[in-house]
């Protein structure tokens, strides 16, 4: 029986004498949650988990397109789609997709995530070549201004993948974690590139009819643990590698609250964590917010929580009224 270990986050200055980092970062841990399918979980102090359990929590995150990650970084999102579910036509002129950039990296975004296929649920998927034509001119923009920027393409097609990675991309963000196109891993290992591996995008025709789970916790950590496998035996390196559990993809509005407040469980996975909330559904409906535009306070609130169990990246489409929150949070912290 496979157990899982969630180390228990804190952020307090004032610390006891026996604790551990967790992955390089200021936050610390000196209790886990030990957990087994159909047992009541149990708390043992850190020091009492295996070695190798311990290790994968506390070993620094870093690849070879990134620094050390010490601190929360902001993922801003352009879809250059007319259907996206929270911004779709908004940036689907190249002029408007690059002053949305152009915005972000003002306001101190870390990563800008360009997408040019819709995978909201009920999407259609549309042809490579439209959706590499849809993007390509904004990737080239940002390029050739910002060098330095960090940019990941949203993209479950190989063909997309290495024609963006052309272009001086480095960062893929598949939300089918390397199923819809088996071509990708060999993209990916060939360009030494990172890739984030999401749970439940593979269908969005399909996604959020006959959600079943036997623990959903449990279920997404085995398929982003499965797919770390699968991607490490196709050439691509663990440092390469991020995770995000999915939120909305496949999920209800409860099955997204057990995975928000047990997010620390991910760290045992030993990738950095992506987690994207941002307008999300649950939010409108939890918030009381049918209107996507009005959904930031409920996205904040979630995102706060997230990073204070050591999320390393957080995908937003409010890069400005984020970046605020997260000096005003960080500062509060370190005092």
């Amino acid at each position: 029986m496979s157990i899982y270990y969630r180390p228990i986050i804190q952020n307090d200055a004032s610390r006891p004498d026996h604790f551990y980092y967790l992955g390089g970062q200021r936050k610390w841990f000196d209790k886990v949650e030990i957990i087994k399918r159909g047992q009541k979980p149990i708390i043992l102090s850190a020091h009492k988990i295996p070695p190798e359990a311990r290790r994968k929590l506390t070993d620094v995150r870093r690849s070879n397109h990134f620094e050390p990650i010490s601190g929360p970084l902001i993922m801003g999102i352009i879809n250059v789609t007319p259907d996206s579910f929270s911004d779709g036509g908004r940036n689907f002129e190249t002029s408007k997709a690059v002053k949305a950039a152009e915005n972000m990296i003002a306001n101190g975004v870390n990563i800008i995530d360009i997408g040019g296929e819709s995978t909201r649920p009920g999407a259609e998927e549309i042809p490579e070549d439209v959706e590499f034509m849809r993007i390509s001119p904004l990737i080239s923009a940002i390029k050739s201004k910002h060098p330095k920027c960090k940019i990941s393409v949203d993209t479950r097609k190989s063909s997309v993948m290495r024609r963006v990675i052309e272009l001086g991309v480095d960062f893929i963000n598949d939300v089918s974690a390397l199923t819809f196109d088996e071509k990708s891993r060999k993209v990916l290992e060939k360009e030494n590139a990172q890739i984030c591996l999401m749970h439940g995008g593979l269908n969005p025709k399909k996604m959020q009819k006959n959600i079943f789970y036997d623990d959903v916790l449990l279920d997404v950590y085995d398929y982003l643990e499965d797919r770390i496998e699968v991607a490490i035996s196709g050439g691509i390196k663990k440092e390469n590698i991020l995770i995000d559990p999915g939120i909305g993809f496949g999920k209800t509005t409860k099955q997204n609250i057990v995975l928000i407040r047990k997010a620390s469980i991910f760290h045992s996975l030993g990738c950095p964590i992506v987690y994207g909330v941002s307008r999300k559904r649950f939010i409108g409906e939890l918030g009381q917010a049918p209107k996507v535009s009005e959904r930031f306070p409920g996205s904040m609130a979630v995102a706060i929580e997230l990073i204070r169990q050591g999320v390393q990246v957080i995908r937003v489409h409010d890069v400005q009224k984020t970046r605020q929150a997260l000096d005003l949070w960080e500062a509060i912290c370190e005092g």
